[in-house]
């Protein structure tokens, strides 16, 4: 039995986050969630390694540069959640995915 890649959602927004997570659940991924960047920053430094992460671009706190580079810096795959044409572009500038809003959940699995 091959073990599934664990992924981290990190998203504000708790009925978002739901969704990412069971999309992400129902295509046989390990989940964990993060309400904002501290949450992020602490899972990523706890013993449970990650393989990649969903960010939401547009959550309060810590800025979506400082998140997204942190992970990029630890090598880690980004997948950036936006609609906003600010963060699709920073997104694109840095190389990161980008999964734009509205999206379908095969478009989240492909990311």
């Amino acid at each position: 039995m091959a073990i599934s890649k664990h992924i981290l959602v990190v998203d504000d927004d708790g009925d978002v986050r739901s969704v990412l997570v069971e999309i992400l659940r129902d295509r046989e991924y390990r989940v964990s969630s993060a309400v904002d960047g501290i949450t992020m920053r602490r899972f990523l430094d706890g013993i449970d390694p990650v393989d990649a992460i969903v960010l939401d671009a547009a959550m309060p706190g810590e800025a979506l540069a400082t998140l997204a580079l942190h992970a990029k810096d630890r090598g880690l795959p980004l997948v950036v959640v936006s609609g906003s044409p600010d963060d699709m572009q920073f997104a694109l500038d840095n190389g990161l995915q980008l999964l734009e809003k509205p999206f379908k959940g095969q478009d989240l699995s492909t990311r």
